[in-house]
């Protein structure tokens, strides 16, 4: 989804990313198994633990020749790991020695290692592997289990029941649309954008702050009498005591509409111009492509929203085409049980009725694309605006000495805290990517000798470039053998990359459940402020007393973050080349809408045109 300001340009024009705006919920914000107080902590990716999926071997027994896990011990203890004489772990494999070691007496003293004394594979063995689809069947955050990266990050958007997506949405929509050519310039726009949004402004609800007030009286009692011992740490004192100070201010805080899930799309802010856009293509394809007048349009569309684009293509066809529009039929696929309920009960069916619209020609999906088991045969377009951003993506991580790739697992303790652990033991979809990357026209290992790559290993090695562009597998080998041996953080792991596997999932459905399909797609290309430390990073933020605050991990507490990544549309592109077999193409936001759009009809009379001059970080993929 695409959104409020986020930077200024070089021309002076404002660039709109999206901005989900959440109300905070004070029963999911502190729960009461949850109040549990760190004198000092981790961050959750602090640590990159590699570890082996197999649970039956011995401690310091190995592998046969040739598998994946032969190089990691089950048995072999952390550098910062404390030591316990009565462990199994045998002495080679101790950090403990004959002789004395400062530097790991010092690791073992002064850092905070979580697993006190268990190594990480034991801790690792401890834990259930879960996925999101069975997490979908839980009502509250789960504990002591581990999943993938992938499956957390779904878990977090998507679960139906504390989910980011789950959680009341409103999408900006104004009044009425916005008159270009009575509109000065962008400035203008601008101004009329702001005053659009009056009917978000500030709202009371006193049972809510009733509610909330209670809310903290029956958390913070509990927590008092539970406690039989009293730390005498002044931090601790000063810690429950800011705790509860924020715990106040969050509920006390008036509200606005505009701190719900507030979604800004292109759609609404250019209505009807954006989706008539996509009505010509989708009409000049129909003629041409062979299916007028054989078969009949039918349209798909993922996450309609409430449903502009929708009314806006149907019009449009109606008022051109109308021998076409007799035979057209409209279909939404929505994972959200709730707006799905809403756009049932009144909004879609509503708007179609006012718009004159047959409403017989609407038909909702309540259910997710990657659950999608029916095969459609016949020819159809296939709309999926703003939902890559969205897609899930895997964590890899490569072995800084033999490149061997391992996939990330986030576990979660019994406190609720998040760690990272790798395995070299990948999913079917990384395995898939990573080799479909490599025999396509973006490999990475066969360009490591080339003179690119070289320059990118040296700018590695000084501080002040901007290594989350660099590939892992191009970092310096030598550099991370040193940084690891001194601060043995990573388990001599290269740093991160996030790799695109929903992605190369949905092209996988679209392929075998759609196999006639025309894909109409756009998302964003870039984004700012990604977290830092990993290679196709996500942004993850959320919005605290009506700002947009941003983070740097995306283990973060499920269902108050969003997770935005950016989509690399070249390989994007070549993957849905290798994988469905269809012919597309790439263009910028402004290509395409040139191309389709009426441009006269969004131009202010300074010849300002802000539907081609927003958005300049997104990208459409037709087929």
């Amino acid at each position: 989804m695409y959104g409020v300001r986020d930077r200024v340009c070089a021309s002076g024009l404002r660039i709109f990313r999206r901005q989900l705006f959440k109300k905070l919920n004070p029963k999911s914000i502190i729960e009461k198994d949850d109040l549990v107080h760190h004198e000092y902590s981790i961050r959750p990716d602090t640590f990159a633990f590699k570890v082996s999926e197999d649970r039956t071997r011995g401690f310091g027994k190995r592998r046969k020749d040739g598998d994946n896990n032969k190089d990691i011990d089950s048995g072999k203890a952390h550098p910062f790991q404390k030591v316990d004489n009565t462990s199994s772990i045998s002495t080679t494999d101790s950090i403990s020695s004959t002789s004395f070691n400062p530097i790991q007496f010092i690791y073992q003293n002064s850092t905070n290692y979580p697993f006190d004394v268990k190594s990480p594979q034991q801790v690792y063995n401890e834990y259930p592997l879960t996925t999101s689809a069975k997490l979908s069947r839980l009502k509250s955050r789960p504990k002591r289990v581990k999943m993938s990266s992938v499956d957390f990050i779904e878990d977090s958007l998507y679960n139906p029941h504390y989910g980011y997506f789950s959680k009341e949405v409103e999408i900006f929509h104004p009044d009425k649309p916005f008159n270009y050519n009575n509109i000065e310039d962008v400035d203008e726009f601008m101004e009329s954008w702001e005053q659009a949004y009056t009917k978000y402004d500030m709202y009371q609800n006193t049972t809510r702050q009733d509610q909330n007030q209670n809310q903290i009286h029956d958390l913070m009692l509990p927590t008092e009498n539970k406690s039989t011992t009293t730390t005498a740490s002044k931090y601790a004192s000063m810690a429950k005591s800011v705790y509860k100070q924020d715990i106040e201010a969050a509920q006390s805080h008036t509200k606005s509409k505009r701190s719900l899930q507030l979604w800004h799309t292109p759609t609404e802010l250019f209505q009807p111009h954006y989706g008539e856009a996509l009505a010509r293509y989708i009409i000049v394809n129909y003629k041409l492509n062979g299916s007028y007048p054989y078969h009949d349009l039918v349209i798909y569309e993922m996450g309609g929203g409430n449903g502009t684009m929708m009314c806006d293509i149907l019009k449009y066809i109606k008022q051109n085409e109308p021998e076409i529009y007799s035979r057209t039929t409209y279909k939404i696929i929505e994972i959200s049980s709730q707006l799905a309920h809403k756009q049932l009960s009144s909004a879609l069916r509503n708007r179609l009725t006012n718009q004159g619209l047959d409403t017989s020609k609407l038909e909702i999906i309540n259910q997710s694309i990657f659950t999608w088991n029916q095969v459609v045969d016949s020819p159809c377009f296939f709309i999926a605006l703003e939902v890559f951003d969205n897609f899930a993506h895997d964590l890899i991580r490569y072995d800084n000495e033999t490149g061997v790739p391992y996939e990330g697992r986030v576990l979660i303790d019994d406190k609720g805290d998040f760690y990272e652990f790798f395995s070299p033991q990948l999913s079917q979809y990384s395995l898939a990517f990573l080799n479909l990357r490599e025999n396509g026209s973006f490999p990475i290992l066969k360009k490591l000798n080339n003179f690119n790559s070289k320059w990118n290993l040296t700018k590695t090695c000084f501080p002040f470039f901007n290594k989350d562009l660099i590939h892992p597998l191009e970092h310096s080998t030598t550099k991370l053998k040193w940084v690891n041996r001194m601060l043995p953080f990573k388990d001599n792991l290269t740093p991160g990359e996030f790799i695109p596997t929903r992605l190369l999932q949905f092209f996988h459905i679209l392929q075998h459940k759609f196999p006639q399909h025309s894909l109409i797609s756009s998302d964003f290309n870039y984004l700012p402020k990604a977290i830092p430390g990993y290679y196709n990073g996500p942004v993850v933020q959320t919005v605290l007393q009506d700002r947009m605050v941003d983070v740097s991990t995306y283990m973060c507490y499920q269902g108050y973050f969003d997770i935005m990544f950016a989509t690399d549309f070249n390989l994007a592109l070549d993957l849905y080349k290798q994988v469905v077999g269809k012919v597309a193409r790439v263009e910028s936001h402004k290509e395409f809408l040139e191309q389709w759009a009426d441009i006269d009809a969004t131009t202010t009379r300074k010849g300002d045109n802000p539907m081609l001059d927003f958005y300049t970080n997104v990208s459409f993929m037709v087929s």
